[in-house]
């Protein structure tokens, strides 16, 4: 069975997964890239499910998907894994249960976060959708501090499902603990759940099994909130009513009657909330390390000197990055004087726990135990405290080895990673280290901005999408009068004679339109032995009857592609392959690229044979000449090729667009024909002087190889499929 807790293993189409990071009842999420993009999502992957709960559970999503509210989880894409596993991706946001925000002491926070929920939740009702599922795991954080809800209808479906979360029944309502369905009244049950929660950091009804915990909202009376939230006691009462006809009747009213609270109107009357959440601007580009950094620094200024680990967020962070070398000792942070006050005793302990994980090489991670998040809580207990700041530059010097390091080997999504790490230190730093990060800074872009330039003047697309993102990052500094969106154009347009290839498929060359006739890639070189070699072992396929032409007595040699009657290497072209071997190929091909492949119709042969460059037949291609020695040949050439019968591929002189064999060496199979008439056109090893090299035309049966017979493949490209990518110059 399939782990889904290592993302390496799962193949999700268009997404990289990195890590997971929650899992529920029917799912789990991981933090993933989106490979078109280079954007950072997240991927809700489903467990396995019987065809009917996929069929509801993907009609939800695209449900959910109209929804459009800064306040809601957008959906970008819903797809489904090669096994039929559902999947959906989502933006990647700081994911957090905000009763650990410790709101208790913040009450007109907590109506901020409760206006904007409920602003979400009107609009999905006028849309008439009902949540039937809200908890504080369904609600995100998005880059500005800002609640978003999630997964609308999600719990319902999986409960009529008997899929059910275990954690799900502490905020259902009265009715739903009965079995009801749930309504727009009973969302704003859970919401004033949360309202509770987020007051008094803890849950209104709790049992020791599900059964208890809907018995205790259906029976027990609403408890009563700590004194210093009393004055919200009315609104948690009517919140949390058991009657629905006695709660508040609409999102639009709950919002309003937050008023008596904070004197502040709701939200979509022309009112901004009395209170934002906030999450600094340079944490953002740490994930979940703000909320961390600032509850770390918080419990350090109210807790004893001892150092523990701080309440914090169940937050995304960027993964753990291993050390890659070993550094420095951190220099001896002197202890505070016995005279010290507490902060600064805090402080010192900080800063000691900090150079500690630095040595042992935690810089980023484990969240929550890291000397970034060490030293920055210190920063914040004590602005400029040299100890820390002494630390934050030694981690800032070892970012930057580390960044030259992954630009070195071409890994580009860690330098990106790497320099926003940096970014985030370099804030901190003394001035000494910030000064020089700067300089590293703006020579980094320059060496980015050379590649891009680099890649644009070799029309390399794929190495300018890679650099892309970083360059972007950085942003990149560009030579004067360089326009990179021109650039991206030219690169992702071929030229006559440039090489393509696919993933997983053969060198070609681009064929450009003529007239009304479209585009197309057709193989440099024709099939080898060694290519046709793998197609049989891939599919067993048996090796067709083979004659040598003009030859009666060869029907009696038991010839094959294996045995053509003399000596071949795996990089001389395939022969004894019939046509019907030769169609066979392009379709294992096809399929195992995903692109379509085909043989080359006439009209596309001769327009890839076109340009003859000058020289003799013999430096043109392998050809019936002196080295072949045959008695009974009339037609023979003067000249020497250096083969006596077929020569490996690639080895004279090629077209105008870069194909070579269009001269001699074997004749090449086409499409079309009939089953007594399938078309062979071009000069082989065994054809002389009384035919030109492109004249040279002729039909055998579809289910009989010749020895001097091959093919060659050509890629469509049309408006469905485009032009494969441009490889390197030296594949």
């Amino acid at each position: 069975m399939m782990n889904d807790t290592t993302p390496h293993q799962i193949e999700i189409p268009g997404y990289r997964l990195v890590r997971p990071v929650g899992t529920s009842g029917v799912a789990t999420v991981y933090e993933a890239t989106q490979r078109s993009l280079e954007r950072q999502v997240a991927i809700k992957l489903w467990r396995p499910l019987d065809d009917n709960a996929v069929g509801r559970f993907e009609q939800l999503l695209r449900t959910n998907a109209r929804l459009s509210h800064p306040n809601i989880v957008g959906i970008h894409q819903i797809g489904r894994t090669a096994d039929g596993r559902l999947f959906h991706s989502m933006p990647f946001l700081l994911s957090a249960r905000l009763s650990h925000l410790n709101l208790r002491t913040r009450p007109l926070h907590v109506a901020g976060l409760l206006r904007a929920l409920l602003d979400a939740l009107g609009n999905a009702h006028r849309r008439g959708i009902v949540h039937g599922g809200i908890k504080s795991a369904n609600v995100l954080l998005d880059e500005r501090g800002q609640p978003r809800l999630a997964d609308f209808g999600i719990a319902r479906c999986a409960a009529e499902l008997g899929l059910r979360h275990a954690s799900a029944g502490a905020y259902l309502s009265p009715e739903q603990a009965r079995g009801a369905a749930p309504g727009q009244r009973s969302d704003l049950y859970s919401v004033g759940i949360l309202a509770f929660e987020f007051l008094s950091g803890s849950l209104p009804f709790e049992g020791s099994d599900a059964v208890s915990t809907a018995v205790a909202h259906i029976e027990q009376p609403v408890p009563r909130l700590p004194p210093m939230v009393s004055t919200w006691q009315p609104w948690i009462d009517k919140a949390l009513a058991k009657s629905p006809e006695e709660r508040f009747q609409s999102a639009e009213e709950m919002a309003d009657a937050l008023t008596a609270i904070d004197g502040h109107h709701a939200i979509g009357k022309g009112q901004r909330p009395s209170e934002r959440t906030h999450v600094p601007r340079w944490a953002i580009g740490l994930g979940g390390l703000a909320a961390a950094l600032i509850l770390t620094a918080a419990a350090w200024a109210t807790l004893g000197s001892r150092p523990r680990a701080a309440a914090r967020p169940e937050a995304v962070v960027i993964p753990a990055m291993a050390a890659t070398a070993a550094p420095k000792a951190p220099a001896e942070t002197p202890a505070p004087p016995s005279t010290a006050s507490s902060i600064e005793t805090r402080t010192y302990a900080l800063i000691r726990q900090a150079d500690a994980s630095r040595a042992a090489g935690h810089l980023f991670a484990p969240a929550g135990n890291n000397a970034a998040e060490q030293y920055l809580a210190a920063l914040l207990l004590d602005p400029g405290n040299p100890g820390a700041t002494a630390g934050v530059d030694a981690m800032l010097a070892t970012l930057r080895k580390r960044l030259d390091g992954a630009w070195q080997d071409q890994r580009v999504p860690r330098a990106i990673v790497l320099l926003k790490r940096a970014d985030l230190l370099a804030a901190h730093a003394g001035p000494v280290a910030r000064r020089d990060w700067r300089a590293g800074r703006v020579d980094f872009a320059r060496q980015v901005g050379e590649a891009m330039v680099a890649a644009a003047d070799k029309r390399d697309a794929r190495r300018l999408a890679e650099l892309k993102p970083l360059a972007k990052a950085l942003p990149a500094t560009y030579p004067a009068g360089f326009d990179l969106a021109a650039a991206e154009r030219r690169a992702a347009t071929p030229v006559a004679g440039d090489r393509l290839q696919d993933r997983g498929g053969p060198a070609l060359v681009y064929v450009p339109a003529a007239g009304h006739a479209p585009a197309f890639a057709i193989e440099r070189v024709a099939v080898t032995r060694g290519d046709y070699a793998a197609f049989v072992r891939a599919t067993h396929r048996p090796a067709s009857r083979c004659l040598e032409a003009y030859n009666l007595f060869s029907r009696f040699q038991h010839l094959t592609w294996q045995a053509p009657g003399f000596k071949q290497q795996d990089d001389h072209p395939a022969v004894c392959v019939s046509w019907n071997d030769a169609e066979a190929y392009v379709a294992w091909l096809s399929k195992a690229t995903g692109e379509p492949y085909r043989l080359p119709t006439g009209g596309e042969w001769l327009r890839a044979a076109h340009g003859v460059p000058k020289g003799t037949p013999c430096q043109l291609g392998n050809v019936d000449d002196v080295s072949r020695q045959s008695a009974m040949d009339n037609d023979r050439l003067s000249c020497n090729d250096g083969a006596a019968r077929t020569a490996p591929v690639g080895h004279y002189l090629p077209s105008s667009v870069g194909a070579y064999g269009l001269y001699g060496n074997v004749s090449e199979w086409l499409a079309g024909g009939s089953k007594g008439e399938r078309v062979f056109r071009g000069l082989s090893w065994r054809d002389g002087g009384h035919q030109t090299p492109l004249g040279r035309r002729g039909t055998a049966d579809s289910d009989i190889g010749y020895t001097n017979v091959g093919f060659r493949v050509v890629r469509v490209i049309d408006a469905t499929h485009a032009a494969p990518a441009v490889a390197d110059a030296d594949r």
